[in-house]
């Protein structure tokens, strides 16, 4: 009952998120967020309907989603980059390189290698799980140590999305450990009990921090409090305008 009652709720928060932000008209403020949303849903009901109607194909299309899905969070790690750096657009663009970058160099050296290798099926996914997870958490410290250490104000929804992926990876990778460590036998039944409750709670945190978000006006720096930019931001001016000058060449 508890497992049905956290997918239900899970599709509910869904929906009620897309909802909002196109009554809003915010969905575009949020690409690649909305997008991995509208994935989430539209791939979470398939597998329903395939489970209904046709249970032999529903593993197979389960690890399809399952690792899409472990794909396409990177693409949250961009939009929260995107939105740190949306009054620096050279900025902004060396952190999608650079987000790229450590995101596909970690899949070479990192990610991919066990899959290569000869261990058995659990061992191959828990190791992705985490070397997956650990690659994430390194890009979103780079972006919010970045954010903090030029005093750039995160709004609330970047904020929330932020979080809401911090509290995914977190608890997804270590209900994989505890897969690990106790056994399948006797942690067969938590497992999907934990799993479900994650991704529900990850999206009820992501429906709440973007429920009264307004699109920002475009316009000069400015801290929270309406004060200009002080020396880190005439800094970040700087480099946003060397880098403007550079990628044109």
């Amino acid at each position: 009952m508890f497992v049905i009652a956290c997918i239900s709720l899970f599709y509910v928060f869904v929906i009620t998120a897309i909802a909002r932000a196109a009554q809003r008209n915010y969905l575009s403020e949020f690409p690649f967020f909305f997008s991995y949303l509208i994935y989430l849903l539209m791939t979470g009901v398939a597998l329903l309907l395939i489970l209904a109607f046709f249970p032999a194909y529903y593993s197979t299309l389960f690890w399809i989603r399952f690792f899409t899905l472990v794909t396409a969070e990177f693409a949250l790690l961009l939009e929260i980059g995107d939105h740190i750096f949306r009054d620096y657009p050279a900025i902004r663009q060396l952190g999608r390189i650079l987000t790229y970058g450590i995101g596909i160099g970690f899949s070479i050296v990192y990610i991919f290698p066990p899959l290569l290798g000869s261990h058995p099926t659990d061992i191959i996914i828990l190791g992705l799980i985490k070397r997956s997870a650990l690659t994430k958490g390194v890009i979103l410290l780079c972006l919010l140590g970045a954010a903090r250490r030029y005093k750039v104000p995160l709004d609330r929804a970047t904020s929330g999305i932020a979080l809401g992926l911090a509290v995914y990876l977190a608890i997804f990778t270590a209900n994989f450990a505890l897969t690990e460590h106790f056994g399948k036998v006797v942690y067969t039944t938590s497992f999907p009990i934990v799993g479900d409750f994650t991704q529900t709670f990850t999206v009820l945190i992501w429906t709440v921090s973007l429920w009264n978000y307004r699109p920002v006006l475009a316009g000069p720096p400015k801290f929270r409090d309406g004060r200009p930019p002080g020396d880190l931001g005439l800094r970040l001016e700087r480099f946003n305008a060397t880098l403007t000058g550079l990628l044109r060449r």
